[in-house]
């Protein structure tokens, strides 16, 4: 799936746009409409830096995700612990090694999973 495809089925799922909270950087994050707690961040980063043997700059979305299915996340190709934020809460995915359906569990794990009442 690509960028544009995930950017897409967040935004006609979930009725949400980018926000931008960085004025230095083309990071952006995908809120919820009521509480504005994040559940999408999208960010460009060296591959390094998720320990792959390689300078590239790849797109990583940081999910939340369950503690209880994080190691089984983390055996799937493409999935690492999470980039710059809580390891035990979010999981970072290669863009490049995600499939639609993988893509779209995650992206809907991680919005039930940082939802409050009101959001729902």
């Amino acid at each position: 799936m690509t960028k544009k495809q995930a950017i897409e089925y967040i935004r006609s799922t979930y009725g949400v746009e980018e926000d931008y909270p960085w004025d230095d950087s083309d990071a952006f994050v995908f809120r919820h409409r009521v509480s504005k707690k994040w559940f999408c961040l999208f960010m460009d980063i060296s591959a390094s830096y998720l320990g792959i043997d390689d300078d590239h700059i790849i797109t990583v979305i940081n999910m939340k995700a369950p503690v209880s299915m994080r190691e089984d996340l983390l055996r799937e190709d493409g999935i690492y612990p999470a980039y710059h934020m809580s390891k035990q809460h979010w999981i970072s995915l290669d863009l490049r090694k995600a499939n639609k359906k993988m893509l779209e569990v995650l992206i809907d794990m991680s919005f039930k999973a940082t939802a409050m009442k009101k959001d729902l």
